[in-house]
């Protein structure tokens, strides 16, 4: 009972993070993508220092660690989260979506390449399959003719931020707690992204119906706050390769709820380029076990 209850916890953390795709096709319809994300980082930041005051004020670390957070603030919160905004003007959350779910298997390419890390040739047939689902997806199934978006482009930039800022955040984990890389990470992002800002706010619009202002306010702690803390929490109690496979679940309810709250439905390109993905990803995932059950089968025949 205890375990069904970690995975649904969980999996609505899994459930929020989708829903950001849609909520952020909503936002920013009314604030430029710029704003939205420095809106949205005000409110992550103050939340997690509310919550994490002792810890944040606790936490010591050396040049080399600052250096290390600097850079984790810039490219997985400063253009992580503006690239994310602004690939949701000229794409679907569909799409943004699916290419998003191949940053685990981009980490694990970068990890190979930086720490020399072992894959066999399972891995690499999952990282093909992997790549070719997001080829059909962003060139709309035509892999050959060239025809990349301006969307599709900025949600590259979005996973690929992401895949790097995960080997930062791994590295600086084993010095400090989750609590202050995530306040400070955000604090660094956001403090970079202000003085970009300063030519939009003026041009903001203060005049958004409070609904919008709530959804932006209240998404931010929920999304980014408490979902990232639940799962940080709870990912310790079953292991990370078990809860790493709910991750699988983002790109279809992201699916789900754009139909249901936008109206956009998949189209057949997009089917096919997510089965790949999926496949890649389990491929990816599993590709010890199964190269073992492989071996076993051998074995017994």
């Amino acid at each position: 009972m205890k375990q069904l209850t970690i995975y649904m916890i969980l999996f609505s953390c899994v459930f929020f993070w989708a829903s950001n795709f849609i909520i952020g096709s909503i936002l920013i319809e009314h604030w430029d993508p710029l704003t939205v994300a420095v809106f949205r980082l005000i409110v992550i930041v103050l939340f997690l220092g509310g919550i994490s005051w002792k810890a944040i004020c606790q936490t010591t670390f050396t040049r080399n660690d600052l250096l290390l957070l600097i850079l984790a603030g810039i490219l997985g919160v400063s253009i992580n989260h503006y690239s994310f905004y602004a690939s949701l003007q000229h794409t679907s959350p569909i799409t943004a979506a699916l290419i998003l779910a191949c940053a685990p298997i981009v980490t694990s390419l970068l990890n190979k390449m930086i720490y020399h890390e072992s894959r066999n040739g399972i891995f690499w047939l999952g990282a093909i399959l992997s790549f070719v689902g997001v080829g059909l997806i962003i060139t709309k199934g035509a892999l050959i003719t060239i025809s990349i978006g301006k969307g599709e482009v900025l949600s590259l930039i979005t996973m690929l931020s992401f895949a790097l800022f995960l080997i930062i955040v791994n590295h600086l984990s084993l010095k400090m707690s989750a609590q202050s890389i995530t306040f400070y990470t955000n604090l660094i992002g956001l403090l970079v992204l202000v003085p970009f800002s300063f030519t939009i706010l003026p041009q903001t619009n203060w005049q958004v119906a409070m609904p919008y202002w709530l959804l932006l306010i209240l998404s931010a702690i929920i999304i980014h706050g408490v979902s990232n803390l639940m799962w940080n929490q709870q990912m310790k109690e079953i292991g990370s390769t078990n809860a790493s496979l709910l991750l699988n679940f983002e790109p279809a309810i992201a699916m789900l709820l754009s139909a249901l709250f936008l109206k956009q439905f998949p189209t057949s390109v997009q089917i096919y380029g997510s089965l790949l993905i999926l496949v890649g990803i389990l491929l990816c995932i599993y590709y010890k076990e199964i190269k073992i059950l492989l071996l076993l089968k051998r074995k017994a025949n």
